[in-house]
């Protein structure tokens, strides 16, 4: 493989259905002429995976890979460019390794001798490493005959050291032969990682310090968690081994900790370091750390209670757009996410930098609950004064998610008889069992029937009624096969029903055809948001200062749902009037470093009612959930059909 096919393949991978090669040159910067005579040689390293790239007379190029198979292609891409001095994910590791583990004078005509670029190239690098170190608080100086260095807290060297070896360093060949008493949580993968860096006799000491502080703690970290602690405390030895003890707090608030899990931090660092020097500040962040880890079983109540009232306030804004307000007296749900609220000041006190890519899976299979999750977070965030994370509304999502399918109560009906109890009772037990989330709550005997006591439930009856009624299924008194399939339809309808009720008028007010481009041809996010922007301002819907507002907070979490889509939203600040634009890009786009985007909704919003704004999102994101509607949606020839799309999807 070489670089010209390394950045085709890579693009390839993010493209879904036929393209050309023009398009593939206008995606990667390479020429046509390049492209077509590279192509055999694509195709080769594309079948190592057992993928394909299929030619068709008038459609162009396909490939045609499972998502796995893009998975491993992209995997071997991401270690191909670790390994090629040409390129720039070579060179920052080359750098970042100098600079953590070899901190010498090195300047910028050194690092352009050494890895044979110019010093405009070592120039570039440098700003992007300096973005990507300010992720940890770092600093990148340089210093009159001393070079480049890397300046900041001990402890967030230990989080950006661990975060970029983490980045380079998995391998596809693991060793198969464990030792025996390996923690089970440990995998292959991750142990073939460890020994490259570190000895099997600290490996082994730091997993079984760790596990007697889950006997003194009485609990037990999922297997992320316990890998994540195992590699920061096997850093840690060989940082303490250095004399590069953590000394001071820096710029961190420093919040009070359970004393139990300051104790267990002293019980791991006992039995692993030499006790050489104050070490309060190494226990303090360890015992942080412990804090946040995610353990096995649910989440203990805070001690403080307006973790607790965060919680229940957003919840009852969350659920109620879902249209699962039963969910509120969950009450395993309110205890774990008030326990993951705290966890979070404890990671904004300290700073600590905690990832697990939970996002990208949610995004995926739980996108509607992760939008919802994400539109409203700023409840939280403005009474905890933090911004989170994608994988914090990830979790919570899933939480939430957990909860409704727990505590699942579907619909509630009365049962209309004019038979006995007892076979009123049975039949109420067979309709229950045969139909799928309905409750029959009471069972009445048309003689003791009166409209009015049941005017808005929903009612089934096994007896003609004279006088037509909303919300009434009619079965016959054997309440058979046909007549459960003639409830559960009746329920698939009522609940469509429901869902779309007032949401056409909604719709309607926000989203224009003449707020919809297809085929935006744009490689930059910014340039995205500005021009959905100015289709927004230009026709009145916002003031000046919006995209800004947008980009800003883009900044600090991107909005991405996960399908291609990403959503950035604003409430009331510089909105006239409530309206939606849409981009369709012709290519899918770089939002994150793992997310592509094809398809943005720019919202924003100035309903006067809470109603309004539930119908808006019930609708959005069923709409937003619904692969095949976004399928359709992908494929629209222009504004107008994409149009007509979302004004048929709203009923």
């Amino acid at each position: 493989m070489n670089n010209l096919q390394e950045k085709v393949i890579r693009r390839m991978i993010d493209t879904y259905g036929f393209f050309t090669t023009d398009e593939l040159s206008e995606m990667t910067g390479v020429s046509v002429s390049s492209i077509k005579h590279s192509l055999s040689d694509i195709s080769r390293e594309i079948e190592k995976y057992e993928a394909k790239l299929l030619t068709a007379p008038r459609k162009g190029l396909c490939l045609v890979a499972t998502e796995e198979q893009r998975e491993m292609i992209l995997d071997d891409l991401n270690e191909y460019a670790n390994k090629d001095p040409e390129s720039f994910y070579y060179r920052k590791n080359y750098i970042l390794d100098t600079l953590f583990f070899y901190p010498a004078k090195y300047t910028i005509q050194l690092f352009s001798e050494e890895l044979c670029v110019s010093r405009n190239i070592i120039q570039k690098d440098l700003k992007n490493i300096e973005n990507y170190l300010s992720e940890f608080n770092l600093k990148l100086t340089k210093v009159r005959n001393q070079g480049i260095q890397i300046k900041g807290d001990e402890f967030d060297l230990r989080q950006a050291i661990v975060d970029s070896v983490n980045k380079k360093y998995w391998k596809h060949a693991y060793i198969e032969k464990l030792p025996q008493d390996l923690d089970y949580r440990i995998s292959k993968r991750a142990y073939t990682f460890f020994t490259d860096h570190y000895s099997e006799e600290n490996i082994m000491k730091v997993q079984d310090s760790l596990q007697k502080a889950e006997e003194f703690l009485n609990l037990v970290f999922v297997d992320i968690s316990f890998c994540r602690l195992t590699e920061y405390l096997l850093l840690t030895i060989n940082r303490i081994g250095e004399g590069k003890i953590l000394q001071n707090a820096g710029s961190r608030k420093m919040t009070k900790l359970d004393t139990s899990f300051l104790d267990a931090a002293r019980l791991i660092l006992d039995e692993i370091v030499p006790q050489n020097g104050d070490m309060a500040f190494e226990h303090q962040f360890l015992a942080a750390k412990l804090m946040v880890a995610k353990t096995c079983g649910h989440g203990k109540r805070p001690r403080d209670r307006k973790f607790e009232e965060i919680t229940l306030d957003y919840l009852s804004i969350v659920l109620a757009v879902m249209k699962k307000e039963n969910v509120l007296k969950d009450e395993i749900l309110i205890s774990d996410i008030s326990s993951f609220l705290e966890k979070i000041t404890i990671k904004r006190d300290y700073k600590l930098v905690e990832w697990d890519d939970l996002h990208r899976d949610v995004q995926h299979q739980l996108q509607d609950v992760y939008a919802a999750c994400m539109t409203y977070i700023f409840d939280i965030e403005g009474k905890l004064s933090v911004i989170l994370t994608q994988d914090e509304i990830a979790w919570i999502a899933l939480l939430i998610h957990n909860a409704m399918m727990d505590s699942r109560e579907g619909h509630q009906a009365v049962l209309l008889t004019a038979t006995d109890a007892h076979t009123a009772r049975y039949q109420k037990v067979k309709i229950e069992n045969a139909v799928e989330g309905l409750e029959i709550t009471d069972s009445i005997h048309i003689r003791d029937f009166h409209p009015e006591t049941v005017k808005d439930k929903l009612l089934i009856s096994t007896v003609p009624l004279k006088e037509p009624r909303e919300n009434t299924i009619e079965v016959t008194k054997h309440i058979d096969q046909a007549d459960m399939n003639k409830i559960a339809l009746s329920l698939d309808e009522l609940d469509h029903d429901q869902k779309m009720t007032h949401a056409l008028e909604t719709t309607k007010k926000t989203f224009r055809e003449s707020l919809i481009m297809t085929d935006v041809n744009v490689m930059e996010k910014q340039e995205v948001i500005q021009l959905a922007s100015d289709l927004l301002y230009e026709q009145g819907f916002i003031e000046k200062g919006f995209s800004q507002e947008v980009w800003k907070r883009e900044l600090k979490r991107p909005s991405t749902v996960g399908r291609g889509i990403v959503m950035p939203h604003i409430y009331k600040d510089y909105v006239k009037t409530s309206g939606v634009a849409v981009i369709r890009l012709k290519y899918p786009i770089s939002w994150t470093p793992n997310e592509k985007v094809r398809l943005l909704f720019l919202i924003a919003i100035d309903f006067e009612t809470s109603e309004e704004i539930l119908r808006f999102f019930q609708y959005f994101y069923g709409m937003i959930g619904n692969k095949e509607l976004i399928g359709h949606l992908l494929d629209a020839e222009g504004p107008k059909e994409f149009y007509d799309i979302l004004m048929s999807e709203a009923g």
